[in-house]
């Protein structure tokens, strides 16, 4: 059987469809790491109504820079959370072992540096994922702290929000609850202070 073009795309698409439907079943039935992940997803949408606001940005990633670099203060509140985030494995583009896009492994690297912490970092990775990585470029441009850490917790949002961190294997269900567990202090913390502002 050959494949036509046309289909080979319509078999692409049901098969995001059926992710997406898995995703929404996983959500909708399976409650295990649903109310962990709902604290963080809450407190990033109350989030997201404060910076598209406030910015003129189009796409919400810069929306999200700007914001970090506007609150630059902000971080000092947030160092322990933010050792926490980049003293494990870099935070992946999508599920299990998908290594970082560029601008969160330089964020991410940045970060480490500025913080102090051990560069070998990267060799506590796993193995698939470290090999990956390795071919991910960094990009020019130098972050501050805050603006750093905003940009790695809004990659965790990205892969909470389009299903790519519900994961049911061991590993990682407890690695996506960790990060979770951890966006919700920041954005909590960053919440309770943009009320008392």
């Amino acid at each position: 059987m050959i494949l036509r073009h046309e289909d080979a795309g319509e078999i692409l698409e049901n098969s995001r469809i059926q992710t997406v439907r898995n995703t929404i079943k996983q959500w909708l039935v399976y409650e295990h790491y649903s109310r962990e992940f709902e604290a963080f997803f809450l407190k990033w949408t109350l989030l997201n109504l404060y910076y598209n606001e406030v910015s003129g940005e189009k796409h919400e990633v810069d929306r999200v820079l700007e914001f970090g670099r506007k609150h630059e203060s902000l971080f000092n509140k947030l160092k322990n959370e933010a050792v926490e985030l980049v003293g494990m494995e870099c935070v992946g583009r999508g599920p299990s072992t998908e290594p970082p896009d560029s601008c969160v492994k330089t964020a991410t690297l940045q970060l480490r540096e500025k913080l102090g912490i051990n560069a070998n970092v990267c060799d506590t990775c796993r193995s698939d994922k470290r090999q990956k990585c390795q071919n991910v470029k960094t990009v020019e441009y130098e972050f501050g702290c805050m603006e750093a850490l905003i940009r790695i917790l809004y990659q965790v949002r990205c892969n909470l929000f389009h299903g790519d961190k519900t994961e049911r294997e061991q590993f990682q269900m407890g690695r996506n609850q960790l990060l979770v567990q951890i966006g919700d202090r920041i954005t909590a913390v960053i919440l309770n202070s943009l009320v008392e502002n």
